[in-house]
């Protein structure tokens, strides 16, 4: 006589995550403006960074 058996029934959930940020190769800056851009740059990078992060943690919370 065989009894019940409880198991376990495992969902697999497969997320298709949005590409992430890239970043670009930068020329060496020349002039203060060349830095300044360089700064703007990578204050955007890291928002976009940002911004994927929390669309990731969204999508699998």
């Amino acid at each position: 006589m065989t009894g019940c058996k409880t198991t376990e029934k495992i969902i697999e959930t497969k997320y298709v995550l949005p590409p992430k940020p890239q970043r670009k190769e930068l020329q060496a800056p020349q002039s203060l403006k060349d830095y300044a851009e360089i700064i703007n740059y990578y204050e955007h990078l890291v928002q976009e960074w940002e911004n994927w992060g929390n669309t990731v943690s969204a999508m699998v919370q």
